[in-house]
């Protein structure tokens, strides 16, 4: 996974409002999303939480992040509450990127003696008038996004350089041309949730992440027709990943116009 090598270097950040408390009976929302990241240290009760499709069951110790944008479900069982140190704040990189959500950069175990002064200092200059001190706000809302990035693969939660995003997509699909390729294997590459994985790709080359294997295959097709008139048609069909004859047939006429075999006889000159 690709990256400017400073990607911190013009990093925007605003704690928009930090507390610590029990959650109320009735907290909880499902399929939220919001244009505001969430840190949840939790310190004790029964919580829920499901980030795009991945269930989670928080310990005491363990820090959360919801990045902006990401679908979620919280809630808690008021029987045993849960209590816990959070904040909502805007984070912006270089470019005005966002963090991303992944499993694997989703939460981490952080001592409370190592946390909980600074989520006090976030708090208690949050709610200071002092304008001195929104400089101990902001310091203490890049030491605690610094633990969690200590703690957890903080490359996946990092936004992807366009460019090199649909490069490492584009060198896996051709390095697996004639091999199954699945959605998950696609978002894999670039640790996202398929869920959000079709959405970024769809949003940003208008045709979801599987149309575009399939373009692949066929662009690989249409070369390897004009490179290796001694192959058929099947076998080329075979080489860059359909199992279907027929199929390929009719998707390649629908792209270029003409079947396969015309297609290797004009580009031959026969």
């Amino acid at each position: 996974m690709l990256h400017g090598k400073n990607v911190f270097e013009n990093i925007f950040v605003k704690n928009l409002i930090s507390h610590v408390n029990y959650c109320a009976p009735d907290w909880g929302e499902t399929d939220c999303s919001y244009g505001y990241n969430k840190f949840y240290y939790f310190i004790e009760g029964d919580a829920t939480l499901i980030i795009e499709g991945d269930e989670y069951h928080p310990e005491p110790e363990e820090l959360f992040l919801i990045p902006a944008d990401t679908r979620h479900t919280y809630y808690h069982d008021p029987v045993r509450p849960v209590y816990k140190y959070w904040c909502h704040f805007d984070l912006r990189l270089n470019e005005g990127r966002k963090l991303v959500y992944s499993k694997y950069g989703a939460k981490c175990r952080i001592p409370r003696e190592t946390i909980v002064p600074v989520f006090e200092k976030l708090i208690s200059s949050y709610n200071s008038a002092d304008p001195r001190d929104t400089l101990s706000e902001k310091a203490a809302l890049l030491e605690i996004l610094r633990l969690f990035m200590d703690n957890v693969d903080y490359v996946c939660i990092l936004p992807e350089n366009t460019d090199d995003f649909i490069a490492a997509v584009d060198e896996y699909i051709v390095r697996n041309i004639g091999s199954a390729i699945t959605l998950r294997d696609l978002a894999g590459i670039v640790h996202l949730h398929p869920n959000y994985f079709i959405q970024y790709f769809r949003k940003r080359y208008n045709v979801s992440p599987m149309e575009h294997v399939k373009i692949l295959r066929l662009e690989k097709a249409a070369q390897l027709l004009v490179q290796h008139p001694e192959q058929s048609v099947g076998e080329i069909a075979m080489e860059v990943g359909f199992r279907d004859y027929r199929y390929f047939g009719r998707i390649f006429r629908k792209r270029y116009g003409i079947t396969p075999s015309t297609y290797k006889r004009l580009a031959g000159g026969k």
